[in-house]
């Protein structure tokens, strides 16, 4: 029996496999899963059969051959793998010598073995990256967090729709990284409430991929939330998902390698300098048009017990660093 695709919900994971043994699957990586979920012992047909990875007639599903076949592309013979691209500068060339740090790669091999090895060229990318200068000291060129690239990845590999022949495409730039599943966001989830809603596309890939020990997804719903919250405390930006109707048959993340424009230190410098700020100073060194905004901006930091606000109410109202000796701002000049 093959169950088809229908709307919010793919069963291509649960379709069996036709004249495919267990000996097509990886022993050793089955026999890892077994000590993972301590179940070593158990016959390996009432294993598979207790994960949704085998029917109750013995037959293997694609979920099995996907998660556990030494080379799932092959075995399936479809297109179900990650393809890395790596470009130096911010968009591809289209003649003359390709813009390639590196020849185009496919990553095949069982769902675990794609993901860590995505990750692996991540790490080496990251390392070999030229240094550029942040805050003062040096740090490589790529700055997304390791840990935002792997959720990437592998949310990826579990939402995406494998009955498209197409492989993840991951495109890496200097200013951004992409990375592109095959079909559209499923049931109701947009690129809008992906942070707030859940809905798993392939919940028994989703399952055994969280039941490693070195599993690389958490499976508690919040992994796209902590790629949010992740990108922040590194002072970079928002994970950006294209919308559907940009990208009606896939879904991009992008993951942006600039570091967020630092208020702070250009207000903090200004005021080691001069002694003070006003709002319509800050206006004029930072580019904010907004009154408003610069006052939330010097409101939050007082509230941080950052500054000082010093002066009227409005007019005539000044900010300086917490702790700072007022008077002494008059032998410097700063009287009016």
């Amino acid at each position: 029996m093959r169950l088809r695709y229908e709307r919010g919900s793919i069963k291509y994971e649960n379709e069996i496999v036709p004249k495919i043994g267990i000996d097509a699957l990886d022993k050793e990586l089955l026999d890892q899963y077994q000590v993972d979920t301590q179940s070593t012992g158990t016959d390996i047909w009432q294993f598979l059969r207790d994960n949704g990875l085998a029917t109750t007639k013995n037959e293997l599903t694609n979920a099995s051959v996907l998660l556990f076949a030494k080379n799932p592309a092959v075995t399936l013979g479809s297109k179900c793998s990650i393809k890395i691209s790596h470009y130096y500068g911010t968009k591809q060339t289209f003649s003359g010598e390709p813009n390639l740090v590196r020849r185009p790669f496919t990553i095949e091999g069982s769902l675990l073995s794609q993901i860590k090895n995505a990750v692996n060229y991540f790490q080496e990318a990251v390392k070999e990256s030229p240094p550029k200068m942040h805050g003062g000291v040096f740090r490589p060129g790529l700055l997304i967090p390791e840990w935002v690239f792997q959720e990437a990845i592998a949310n990826a590999v579990i939402h995406r729709n494998y009955t498209i022949q197409d492989d993840i495409q991951v495109r890496i730039f200097d200013d951004r990284i992409e990375v592109e599943s095959p079909g559209s966001y499923p049931a109701h989830i947009t690129s809008l409430n992906l942070r707030s809603e859940r809905f798993a596309r392939n919940p028994t890939i989703q399952r055994v991929l969280n039941r490693f020990r070195d599993a690389p997804n958490l499976d508690i719903g919040e992994g796209v939330d902590r790629m949010f919250e992740i990108m922040h405390s590194h002072n970079l930006y928002d994970p950006v998902y294209a919308p559907s109707k940009q990208r009606p048959n896939s879904v991009r993340v992008t993951l942006i390698n600039l570091q967020r424009i630092n208020y702070w230190d250009t207000i903090s410098n200004y005021i080691d300098k001069n002694g003070r700020i006003t709002n319509r100073e800050a206006r004029e060194i930072t580019g904010i048009q907004d009154t408003l905004q610069v006052s939330r901006l010097l409101s939050d930091w007082v509230a941080g017990g950052l500054l000082e606000k010093q002066g009227g109410k409005t007019r005539g109202a000044y900010y300086i660093k917490t702790g700072q000796d007022i008077f002494a701002l008059f032998f410097k000049g700063y009287e009016k």
